[in-house]
């Protein structure tokens, strides 16, 4: 059997029992695949994703290996019936997240975004941003206009005046604040939670040797960026295009720690899905520990 793997002799080179064949990673303008993409330059088939929902929906249906996503999108694909497995986590503050209304702004609470229209991707980790915000003010959000708009919509709606709040992650937080933006409700602590590494199941099935050396690869970018972040500043600034000082901000404020899924991890994640399914965000109730896989140690 060919073993699937990158290029020997890349960082992210992993071992082979076989002939060569690519892996296919998906990732987004920020983020710890981000970093590594930029800096391992392997002979990967590196796919950029503008939010976790489409990443993977592509992983699902074997268009990818390996992505990356904030918390609420494996939740909203597993609930979908989508082929895909936890496989590591990120553990983040929430600092990288926030709900943003536009300079000159008169809201000043969440109680204020009564009536507002709000938006967010639906089933993006602001999502629960959301939520816990406007439960926190008493609020659901059957009491805002909600508006269901990916990034890149959002961030012209938002410029253009068409929006009373956004809330969004880095970098299109950063680049919001660098226009203006003020933040009405920062995401940490009410955010803090994992992002994850996911793998389509298949792939993690067949090849878990190859899958475990990506992981142990990825771990050691991770380590690099956190003890390293005014390089990563500059790595940012050229592989999402941005305003040094966006990505300043974005390098800043980055949580880059990978490490394996532990008892905890799961349980945070399935009070989330729990949660998601109770307000009927979810079309059933899922078990975030049938779609876990413990192959890697850390």
């Amino acid at each position: 059997m060919m073993t699937r793997r990158l290029v020997v002799g890349s960082p992210l080179a992993l071992a082979a029992c076989g002939g060569p064949a690519r892996l296919r990673i998906g990732y987004q303008k920020n983020g710890l695949l981000l970093i590594a993409r930029e800096r391992a330059t392997p002979a990967a088939d590196w796919r950029e994703f503008p939010s976790g929902p489409p990443l993977l929906e592509a992983m699902s249906v074997g268009g990818l290996d390996l992505g990356g996503t904030g918390d609420t999108p494996p939740i909203v694909a597993q609930a979908s019936g989508a082929n895909i497995v936890y496989v590591a986590a990120q553990p983040v503050s929430g600092a990288a997240a926030a709900i943003l209304v536009p300079r000159g702004s008169a809201l000043r609470t969440a109680a204020d975004l009564r009536g507002r229209r709000v938006a967010w991707l639906r089933g993006s980790s602001a999502q629960g941003l959301v939520a816990g915000v406007l439960a926190d003010a008493g609020l659901t959000v059957g009491d805002i206009e909600a508006v269901n708009l990916a990034p890149d919509a959002a961030a012209g709606a938002f410029a253009g005046g068409s929006l009373d709040a956004w809330a969004v992650w880095d970098p299109y937080f950063a680049a919001a604040e660098a226009e203006g933006a003020r933040v009405l409700v920062p995401g940490r602590p009410l955010a803090a939670s994992n992002s994850f590494i996911l793998a389509n199941r298949d792939f993690a099935r067949d090849y878990p040797r190859d899958l475990t050396a990506a992981l142990d690869a990825l771990a050691g970018t991770a380590r690099w960026a956190a003890a390293n972040r005014p390089a990563l500043a500059a790595l940012i600034t050229r592989a999402a295009k941005l305003h040094p000082n966006v990505a300043t901000r974005v390098a800043a404020r980055q949580d880059l720690t990978l490490v394996p899924l532990t008892a905890a991890i799961i349980t945070r994640e399935q009070e989330i899905a729990d949660a998601l399914f109770r307000d009927a965000s979810i079309p059933a109730r899922v078990d975030v520990g049938a779609a876990v896989w413990r192959g890697w140690a850390g």
